[in-house]
This record gives C-alpha cells, sequence and structure tokens, in this order.
C-alpha cells in the first residue's frame, strides 16, 4: 500500500480516499500557474485531492474552488484545505463540469484533466472517472472553460504532449488564444511527455514555446525544476 500523504512545505496532501494521487503533472500545473493580478476567483475543475487549488493558495489572495465528481475525493479535498494556512479561502464542491453552474466568472481556471482517450479501461470506475476522458470530453471541458472565463481571464491545463495540437484547436473553436506553452521532457534531449498550455479569453500575441526538464543527464533534478517548484516541494 503507498503512502497515504504527500508533505509540502506548507501544508499536507492526503490522498489515500483519491483514485489518483499526488503526482508530477499536478505539481507542475500548479506551480507553473501563475494567477493573475488581482484575481479574485479561481477554479480547479476535477480537483482530486485539493493539491492545485490549495497550490494557488499559497501564491496568491484568491477565493478558490475546486470541484469533483467523486465525492470521496471532495470530502479528502475539504479535510487538506481545512488543514492548510488557507482554509478561510477554499472551497470544494462535488459537482459535473458538464453541468456545473457558477453564480459569477472566474479569473483563473485550472485543470488537469482525464486524457486516456484510447486505453483500456481498468475495473474501478472511481479510476477511470479520473483517468479517462469520456468522464469528461475536451470539447465539453473547453466549452465550459470559455463560459466561465470573466474578460481577460486565463484556463491553464497539463496533457500529454501529443494531445497538445488536437486541444489547441478546441480552444480556437471557442475564440480561447494561446498564451503559454511549456514543453516538459524528462532529460535534456528527450522528446516531451507532457505539456503545460495557458490560454486567454482575449487577444494576445502567440507565445515563443518554453522547455522543462526535470533531470539532467547524472539525473539530478535540474535547476530549472528546481526553481519551478522550491516554494512546494520539501527536498528543495
Amino acid at each position: 500500500m503507498g503512502k497515504r500523504y504527500f508533505d509540502f512545505k506548507q501544508f499536507t496532501i492526503y490522498h489515500d480516499k483519491c483514485a489518483m494521487k499526488v503526482g508530477t503533472d499536478g505539481v507542475l500545473l500548479g506551480a507553473w500557474t501563475k494567477p493573475p493580478r488581482g484575481a479574485t476567483r479561481i477554479l480547479d475543475i476535477g480537483t482530486g485531492s485539493g493539491l492545485i487549488a490549495i497550490m494557488l493558495a499559497q501564491k496568491c489572495e484568491a477565493e478558490i474552488t475546486g470541484i469533483d465528481l467523486d465525492g470521496a475525493a471532495i470530502s479528502q479535498a475539504v479535510e487538506n484545505g481545512q488543514n492548510s494556512p488557507w482554509g478561510h479561502r477554499l472551497h470544494f464542491m462535488q459537482a459535473d463540469a458538464s453541468t456545473f453552474k457558477p453564480q459569477n466568472p472566474f479569473q483563473l481556471i485550472v485543470c488537469n484533466p482525464p486524457f486516456f482517450t484510447e486505453s483500456l479501461q481498468c475495473p474501478d470506475s472511481r479510476r477511470n472517472d479520473a483517468r479517462h476522458s469520456t468522464a469528461l470530453p475536451f470539447d465539453v471541458l473547453v466549452s465550459r472553460a470559455a463560459e466561465w472565463l470573466a474578460a481577460e481571464g486565463l484556463f491553464n491545463v497539463v496533457l500529454p504532449a501529443g494531445l497538445s495540437d488536437d486541444f489547441i484547436q478546441k480552444t480556437w473553436e471557442h475564440d480561447l488564444q494561446l498564451d503559454g506553452k511549456c514543453w516538459v521532457r524528462t532529460k535534456p534531449g528527450a522528446q516531451p511527455k507532457r505539456v503545460l498550455l495557458s490560454f486567454r479569453k482575449g487577444h494576445t500575441g502567440y507565445p515563443t514555446a518554453e522547455w522543462l526538464s526535470i533531470k539532467d543527464e547524472e539525473n539530478h533534478y535540474t535547476n530549472e525544476f528546481q526553481k519551478l517548484t522550491r516554494e512546494y516541494y520539501l527536498y528543495f
């Protein structure tokens, strides 16, 4: 049995009740995302344990809402949030993103979405919902983000590198403009495994792509990865 929790510098995430555990993808998205200046409302779609929402609470003063289909995950996110220094600004609720109806728009929406569109599904339905995009198709995710964003708001996601073009195409269809892109690879020279994408509701210039290598040729964490995650990981 894996460890029930993951310690960060200023908070602890318990994830034993969640279908998907704390992983590098979520940490990368939380660390890479820069909330817009003066943001007052942030939404985390598919919040799971609440990791990304809590990471964002550490770096801004906004009220942050996390939604997820999984009631057990939401229960754990509530506990994680309450035990963090920012519990008064963290709000978690069980909700389906396809039918969720917020009362006010958000200046930032983040999502570490399900993306195993063609892989075999496992017997655990909760894990399937967390891992497979049949539970939240990309076109539904993008259309909801476009609907709920405030003017000039940002929509940030982390995806497998190979799904980047298809996802960007769907955002164009909903008038969301690419505002930032970071290819993530395990080591320098390797093919990217993940991509971090940021979209803006409103006009923006096409961004220059960034590159992030997690480890160097000696299998040590790179300076760039340490700089990105230093405010969170205990060992940096």
